[in-house]
Parts: structure tokens; C-alpha cells; sequence
């Protein structure tokens, strides 16, 4: 005969299991860029700068939670980069700034796509992580840089790059040379002129007496 085991009584008066508590509704900043336009950036996505996050975390509430932060060196096609990137990398750990550390950047796949811009885009977009303290960010950017340097000559990095020869070089400094010239002529010019200017009216007024008078 087999056991059966009694049931379980469980009391009147026993505390209810506790339900989770709900997730807290994600808040979005508003960030401007230099020429004026807005981007919106999740409050996980934030913590993947630390300039931004130093910023938003400076906020209490309220009014200041409604204005927009300024972006003042980073226009809009670069803000709205460093927003996706964080977006995409929010909730992943921070790397740690360590030098002494020798780094080995392997760039994943997804990264690798993002990074599939053109050298100025590439540019501003690493002006734009150093300046918002994007760490993984900037590790990718520049592997991306020291991958797109690797076994070329000087000559092809002067054109991947756009550095200019030194005779592009002198002829630039020779046209702002001669155009400041010309400007500073131009003044010299103006002043000249206006200086010139009353006792020509004096002149002409005089001569016009004379031929007044001889008329008459």
C-alpha cells in the first residue's frame, strides 16, 4: 500500500507572495546639436558616455528634464551616430580606461557596419566620442582608422586621409596671403576715398558759383 502524504494547510493569515515591481518608464533627453537640431537619447543609452551621463545626472526633475542639452561642437549627422551607437550598445558594461593594458580591439560585426561611412563622417564621429567620453565607441573608431592605415604608403594615406602636399600647402598660404592683401588695399582704398570725399563736394560746389556767376 502506497503512502500518500497529507496536504499542505497553509494559513489564514499567511503574508501574499510579493508581486514584481513594475519597470520604471524609460525617460528620453533631448540633445541639440550645434546647428540647431534635436535628437532624442534613452536614459539607458546615456550611461554609455560619461560626459552625458555626468550631465543628466546633475538634473532633478522638472523644467530642467524638458530643456535640451546643447551639443555645442557636434552637428546633427554626428549626433545622430553617437545616439545610435548607444542605443544599440545600452545595458552593455563600460570598458575600463586603463593604459597600462595593452589593447587587443576586435570590432564586431554590427560595429563594423555602423562604421561603414566615409573618412569625414569617420572624422567628426571620433571628434564627437572623445568628446562625449564614448569609450567603446572611440576603441572602434580607431581601430577602424589603424585598419584603414595598415600597409599603406604615405602617399595613399595622404589621399585616404585628404592631407595636403606641400605645394597644395603653399599655394593655399599664398592665396590667403594675397586675398588679405587685397582686402587691406580695399580699406586703404575706402578710407582714402572718404577722406577725400567733403573737399570734393567743396570743389565742385565752388565751380558751380563760378559758372553761376560768370552767367549772370
Amino acid at each position: 500500500m502506497s503512502a500518500e502524504q497529507a496536504p499542505v494547510e497553509v494559513p489564514a493569515d499567511a503574508a501574499p507572495v510579493a508581486e514584481a515591481a513594475p519597470a520604471e518608464p524609460t525617460v528620453y533627453y533631448t540633445l541639440e546639436s550645434c546647428d540647431g537640431d534635436e535628437v532624442k537619447i534613452s536614459s539607458e543609452a546615456v550611461k554609455q558616455s560619461k560626459t552625458l551621463n555626468d550631465l543628466v545626472s546633475n538634473l532633478h526633475g522638472g523644467a530642467e528634464m524638458n530643456e535640451s542639452i546643447p551639443m555645442d561642437n557636434i552637428k546633427k549627422p554626428a549626433l545622430v551616430k553617437v545616439v545610435e551607437f548607444c542605443e544599440h550598445h545600452k545595458g552593455e558594461p563600460i570598458p575600463v580606461d586603463d593604459d597600462t593594458v595593452p589593447k587587443n580591439v576586435t570590432i564586431p560585426e554590427w560595429d563594423e557596419e555602423f562604421l561603414k561611412i566615409d573618412n569625414d563622417e569617420l572624422f567628426h564621429l571620433i571628434l564627437a566620442a572623445n568628446y562625449l567620453d564614448i569609450k567603446q565607441l572611440m576603441n572602434y573608431a580607431c581601430k577602424k582608422v589603424a585598419l584603414m592605415a595598415k600597409g599603406k604608403s604615405p602617399e595613399e594615406l595622404r589621399v585616404i586621409y585628404g592631407i595636403p602636399t606641400d605645394e597644395e600647402d603653399e599655394a593655399a598660404e599664398k592665396a590667403a596671403a594675397e586675398k588679405k592683401k587685397a582686402k587691406e588695399a580695399e580699406k586703404a582704398a575706402a578710407a582714402a576715398a572718404g577722406e577725400a570725399g567733403p573737399s570734393a563736394a567743396g570743389a565742385e560746389a565752388a565751380a558751380g558759383a563760378g559758372d553761376a556767376a560768370a552767367a549772370s
